[in-house]
């Protein structure tokens, strides 16, 4: 799983059929990054650093998903032994959602690994040149060849992810667990961070969400016109909000803590800030892909009622798509469902265009 197919293998087919809607600059396509094979590599963004050679295996290949280095991963390999960074832009969630669907994802490849054996159960950390336990690790014993077991770690850098899988066709779990430090010790960090938030693994909610029976993707064209405008400039002040300084960590006045929702879809994880009973974020992959639902008292003005509408918005770790609002909170299927239909605004979420709102006519006052 150490490869570009594992990645797209964890978004599932119905995350890839949506995120296909997404605009070319997003596509899921792969391309090499040129660096010296014998020479560090800093990513382009995060300000991370990589060395040629990693616990004794070579760098063999730097590559990334669709563009501007937003979603990049290098490959170390020696025989099947295999250590794999990620770096990814966290545009939606926070370390503990991604480090929980990151766990997921890999305790459900049975077909890869066979019988999978926690020996470490998900547990904070401090990072090398982290002041506080702002990482996230996990490690399993496998019974399937070639592997033995494999690692997970997930390690905050202002608005990026590193992501570090360790698999071993001669280490069990534990074995690797204890050679974990020396990896993360070996890559250059940045150290113009501001001071990281602690991180606590995610846990079920106390309550599941209540969902109504009366949620239904409004329909009315007038309204529709108005709301992709007004969720097109919620888009653009939550990219502006969210953008932190150059080299600089956003730190929130109040950490968030992150919860497991048991409702289910066809494709990703439910998690609500701060046990939420009104919004959630559907979160596809492992890799910061997800859908925003959450209320937008705006809708519910243009409808001239006293209820909000809920927004449902697409964010990409470049863009964010803007879809049709619902009359309630809808389910998680409900929300898969609105993906598969047309956009009515793109955003870019980064870059230089972020105020640039694209509203898609045809999106608008179609019958559904």
């Amino acid at each position: 799983m150490h490869d570009r197919a594992g990645r797209l293998f964890a978004m599932g087919l119905s995350s890839l059929a949506l995120l296909a809607a997404l605009p070319a600059a997003a596509q899921f396509t792969k391309s090499v990054i040129a660096a010296p094979a014998d020479q560090p590599y800093r990513f382009r963004h995060s300000g991370l650093a990589i060395p040629a050679e990693l616990d004794g295996m070579r760098r063999v290949a730097i590559e990334q998903i669709g563009g501007s280095e937003l979603d990049v991963f290098a490959n170390y390999q020696r025989g099947s032994e295999a250590v794999t960074i990620y770096v990814f832009r966290m545009a939606s969630g926070a370390a503990p959602v991604w480090f929980d669907r990151a766990r997921a994802i890999l305790e459900s490849r049975r077909d890869v690994y066979g019988t999978i054996t926690p020996i470490l159960p998900p547990t904070a950390f401090t990072p090398p040149g982290h002041s506080a336990a702002s990482g996230l690790i996990a490690g399993w014993s496998v019974s399937r060849p070639p592997y033995r077991g494999t690692v997970l770690a997930i390690v905050p850098l202002g608005e990026w992810l590193v992501k570090v899988r360790y698999s071993s066709t001669t280490l069990d779990g534990a074995g690797i667990a204890a050679r974990m430090p020396a990896v993360l010790a070996a890559l250059t960090w940045p150290t113009d961070l501001a001071a990281p938030v602690a991180a606590k693994p995610v846990a079920d909610c106390p309550t599941p969400l209540a969902f109504p029976t009366t949620a239904k993707v409004q329909r009315d064209p007038k309204m529709l016109s108005v709301a992709a405008f007004t969720g097109g400039l919620l888009a653009v002040g939550r990219a502006r909000k969210d953008k932190p300084k150059p080299g600089v960590a956003a730190v929130p006045a109040k950490p968030v803590i992150w919860c497991r929702d048991p409702a289910t879809g066809p494709a990703g994880g439910v998690y609500r800030e701060d046990a939420s009973a009104d919004s959630y974020l559907l979160a596809f992959s492992d890799s910061g892909r997800a859908a925003l639902v959450q209320p937008d008292p705006a809708t519910g003005r243009i409808a001239k009622t006293n209820l909000p509408g809920w927004s449902v918005n697409l964010i990409d770790v470049g863009n964010v798509l803007v879809y049709p609002p619902f009359t309630a909170l809808p389910r998680p299927r409900q929300v898969m469902d609105a993906l598969r239909r047309p956009a009515m605004a793109h955003v870019p979420n980064w870059g230089n265009d972020t105020n640039r709102i694209t509203i898609n006519p045809n999106a608008l006052g179609e019958k559904r």
